[in-house]
């Protein structure tokens, strides 16, 4: 057994199984799992670490970990992406179509109620691309607006004399980012901000900081989650942020995680060596959500394609049901490596990575032939239909490797 090969937890057993079928939206776990790792491998920075690869459990607890030689950024970045998978299977909010179109009926109702009907029928409107474009076109016929009221406003429209106001719609606001990029392209004299999905805070904040602002409204909050994530150190984590950030933020907060049918909005992680944002973890499954099942295709297209060797590899390691009385320990996940098999165990306590080692292609043969067959017997006679080697030897090998497997706690009998 050759010992070097990191494993590193990222769903941990501690998740409920409703919970993890509730996020993908699947009807049992092994097709939960498969969504799952579709959806952690549909990420550049996952075909960035050369060579690793992704195993997982149902059975007694769901259970996935990545395998592979991490430096320790990278390391760094699979934590990050464990705790965004034990958020998200906690507290998520899925927006299909039909629950976008309910949302959208909650901001008609709001523009209606802030500026009445017939103003709204002199206002123009545009949107933040792309997912604003598909709110904007519900919207246009609940506010059953006229075609020459859509568009894009035109360089110069301060200078024009146009006074109505541009309703400039997204499906979400999560920081604000994209809405004061608009800002600065467009010389729009007065602006209604409508995202569909923002956090209240955010939404006060620019009305207050932003004198083109009319109003800011949304369908529905999103909830702060940064107080829950950090706890006591909630102050300086803030601090930190609005350091990083720059004060032309308009909020320093963290939205809870949303997702729509069209696509799951760009997640963010801090690279201080870079010294800016970079572009993190997207969790959706690709089959709930169009952006994620293009930018899956295209990866894998990509990888496909590449002439660079040892690109982390696509599909799951999923291990199936053992028949027993010998099986590997509840916590234990292993992963084809090659010819051979890596094996980690994690302890119940665990948290992140694990002792890992790597069975040679014989004994990666044994392995399997205990999990499938249970027994030492079933074993030996599954290792006899490949194998020319006298009876008596094999047995010999074998129980010296359930021994030594069975002392280290990775295989036990029930």
């Amino acid at each position: 057994m050759n010992r070097g090969i990191d494993a590193v937890l990222l769903l941990d057993g501690r998740e409920s199984v409703e919970q993890l079928l509730a996020f993908t939206r699947q009807l049992d776990r092994e097709s939960a799992l498969r969504a799952l790792g579709e959806g952690i491998q549909a990420n550049p920075l996952w075909i960035r670490m050369k060579g690793a690869r992704l195993a997982a459990r149902a059975w007694p607890e769901p259970m996935v970990a990545a395998f592979g030689h991490f430096t320790g950024e990278q390391k760094s970045l699979l934590a990050d992406l464990a705790a965004q998978l034990r958020e998200v299977l906690e507290h998520h909010r899925y927006i299909d179509y039909p629950a976008a179109e309910l949302a959208v009926e909650r901001l008609a109702t709001a523009l209606r109620a802030r500026f009445g009907e017939e103003a709204l029928t002199r206002f123009r409107y545009t949107a933040i691309p792309r997912g604003g474009w598909i709110v904007l076109g519900m919207l246009s016929y609940l506010l059953d607006l006229r075609p020459d009221q859509i568009g894009v406003p035109e360089p110069g429209v301060a200078e024009s004399g146009e006074s109505q106001p541009w309703v400039v719609v997204d499906d979400c606001a999560l920081s604000g980012v994209r809405f004061q990029q608009f800002l600065q392209r467009c010389d729009t004299p007065t602006v209604i901000f409508c995202p569909l999905f923002a956090p209240g805070e955010l939404c006060r904040a620019i009305e207050r900081v932003e004198p083109r602002v009319l109003a800011c409204l949304n369908a529905e909050d999103l909830r702060d989650v940064a107080p829950d994530w950090f706890g006591a150190t909630y102050p300086r984590w803030l601090s930190e942020r609005r350091e990083q950030i720059g004060e032309e933020a308009y909020w320093c907060g963290i939205a809870e995680y949303v997702a729509f049918a069209w696509c799951e909005p760009e997640a963010k992680y801090w690279d201080a060596e870079a010294g800016r944002f970079q572009a993190g973890w997207n969790a959706w499954p690709p089959s709930l959500c169009l952006k994620r099942r293009v930018q899956a295709a295209r990866l894998r297209a990509e990888a496909a394609g590449t002439a660079e060797e040892g690109l982390a590899q696509a599909g799951i390691a999923l291990q199936s049901t053992e028949p027993g009385p010998l099986k590997s320990a509840a916590r234990v996940l292993g992963v084809p490596i090659g010819e051979s098999i890596a094996v980690a165990h994690f302890p119940r306590a665990s948290a992140g990575s694990a002792p890992c080692f790597q069975l040679d292609p014989t004994a990666a043969d044994m392995w399997r032939a205990l999990l499938n067959s249970g027994s030492l017997e079933g074993a030996i006679a599954l290792l006899l239909e490949d194998y020319a080697v006298a009876p008596e030897a094999l047995r010999r090998d074998l129980a010296a490797l359930v021994a030594e497997l069975e002392d280290i706690g990775v295989l036990v009998r029930r």
